[in-house]
């Protein structure tokens, strides 16, 4: 029970951590999706777009390799790989495979908006722009007829560092050529549609061909954020929020740790305050308000401790100071009998009968101050259980046909007077409540390290709300507050103050169907 409880509490700590952790999610969400639908390009400058882009360059090195005709096997293949739907867009407004049957106005704007510029043209080549032939070579000085020119072919103009000029190939005719061959794929825009509940990117493919557009846009339609990780990837959201929790979880389980152990400790003392034990020992080195709790604690237990044992000194030395004037009173009620005739013996005997009862209650008031007025636990030695329980039969209750389930072998550790007098309480109890002709029982069990020693009887029982009251002192249930039963309530407390003297405990329940039973566990002698 003290566990669950102590676990209930840690569990609710937890509980308004966890709802703490939610809602700060909520507002990170919140805020999340408001910029989202705000606008979600911001999201390509970082994996997004380096998946856009690697998609867009896988797209381009196959559309690059087929035919237009061939385009649209292309897009339904990684449409249905993202669960998305596609189509490429032409540079003069045309739709490559007519996919997408409907294109909102807003997607249809940035297209246009966005459309990349026409790649830059190399500049043309003029005649005047080649390289003049070389000159002629000098004149050879020598007789005359021999500085003419020579013939154009008589010379072979080589190019010095490739072959001859009559072997290279024609230079490619002069114009416009493509220089978008080294420019990668790129992502143009990322928005949501609120109308259709989509959302639309766009990537700038280069087709680097020498026939056909110099460029393409690859339109993509997702009807969730995420198209399966390729235009928003909620994994690392996730790890992030886990690992949130995590690491919120962990900064805050030792501190609740440390509240619900000390919660724990403060339980412990007050039962133990409760069973009559005052000697609690709480860490009050804490410096809020537990520790000052713990220190109140500790506080109040040493102050009932002082009031309880001076009110038991005060009926110690009470009941001894009675004894004196008792003695005198019975010793001249004795003299009076032998004095007095015959008629009046009947009131001297009533008289002595008020004078023994008396004399009785002060000497259970004794037994119960000196036991429990300083009674430590004392250190026991090995008794044989069945002979003491025997010896304890034949002094109290020889009278009674009382039943013996005790293994003779079983032992157990205690002060043999103590325990006596304890189960001579308990036998007298049991006579006097359930009858002359009641049925006793008395069992012993052995347990790991313990022996419980049950003695049941067959009487009336106990209400249910007063057992926990029974080992109060001068405690009595309404049934027994009789002339005929007697007893001042001081019996089983006797009994408990023995049974803890001695390291056990000692409890009380109803035995159905009838009956009552009280149980002593005491420590076992070890094997």
């Amino acid at each position: 029970m003290k566990s669950k409880r102590s676990l209930s509490l840690l569990w609710k700590m937890l509980i308004w951590l966890l709802l703490h952790l939610a809602l700060l999610a909520l507002v990170v969400i919140s805020l999340g999706a408001w910029h989202f639908h705000s606008g979600l390009d911001v999201l390509l400058r970082g994996s997004a777009g380096d998946r856009l882009r690697a998609s867009g360059e896988q797209i381009g090195s196959q559309l690059r390799e087929l035919p237009r005709s061939q385009w649209e096997p292309v897009m339904k293949a990684f449409a249905e790989e993202h669960g998305v739907a596609c189509d490429i867009w032409m540079p003069h407004g045309d739709w490559a495979t007519h996919t997408i049957s409907e294109v909102p106005e807003e997607v249809k704007e940035r297209l246009n908006r966005d459309r990349p510029p026409p790649p830059p043209q190399r500049p043309q080549h003029y005649e005047s722009d080649r390289r003049p032939p070389p000159p002629d070579r000098p004149e050879r000085l020598g007789p005359p007829g021999e500085n003419r020119p020579p013939p154009r072919d008589a010379f072979v103009q080589r190019d010095p560092m490739g072959p001859d000029d009559r072997t290279m190939p024609p230079r490619e005719p002069s114009g416009p050529q493509r220089v978008n061959e080294f420019q990668p794929a790129r992502p143009i825009f990322f928005l949501a549609d609120k109308k259709q509940d989509a959302y639309w990117a766009a990537v700038h493919v280069p087709m680097q061909a020498r026939s056909g557009p110099d460029h393409v846009v690859w339109l993509i339609r997702s009807e969730s954020l995420s198209a399966n990780g390729l235009l928003f990837d909620i994994t690392p959201w996730v790890i992030g929020a886990v690992s949130l929790l995590l690491f919120s979880i962990l900064f805050w389980v030792p501190f609740a740790l440390s509240i619900t152990r000390y919660v724990a400790k403060l339980k412990q003392a007050t039962d133990h305050i409760a069973d009559g034990h005052f000697d609690v020992n709480l860490d009050t080195r804490r410096s809020d308000e537990l520790g000052s709790l713990g220190a109140a604690i500790s506080g109040m237990a040493a102050r009932i401790d002082h009031l309880l044992k001076g009110q038991k000194r005060f009926l110690g030395d009470v009941a001894h100071e009675l004894c004196s004037p008792l003695a005198r009173l019975r010793t001249g009620l004795g003299i009076l009998e032998t004095r007095l005739p015959e008629t009046e013996q009947s009131r001297l005997a009533a008289i002595e009968e008020e004078a023994t009862e008396l004399a009785e209650l002060i000497d259970e008031i004794l037994v119960f101050s000196r036991a429990t007025v300083g009674m430590q636990q004392v250190r026991g030695k090995e008794i044989a259980l069945r002979d003491l329980v025997e010896e304890v039969r034949a002094r109290e209750a020889s009278e009674l046909a009382i039943e013996l389930e005790i293994d003779p072998a079983v032992t157990v550790l205690a002060d043999t007077k103590l325990l006596k007098r304890a189960i001579g309480n308990v036998l007298r109890n049991a006579v006097r409540y359930a009858g002359e002709q009641a049925h006793i029982r008395i069992q012993a069990i052995a347990e790991a390290g313990t022996v419980c020693l049950a003695i049941i009887d067959d009487g009336p029982g106990v209400p249910e709300s007063e057992i926990a009251h029974l080992f109060e002192p001068f405690y009595r249930p309404d049934t027994a507050r009789t002339r005929e039963t007697g007893g001042v309530g001081l019996g089983l407390t006797i009994v408990r103050s023995c049974v803890e003297a001695c390291g056990g405990k000692v409890s009380a329940r109803n035995h159905p169907p009838k009956g009552f039973c009280v149980e002593m566990t005491l420590p076992a002698t070890s094997a």
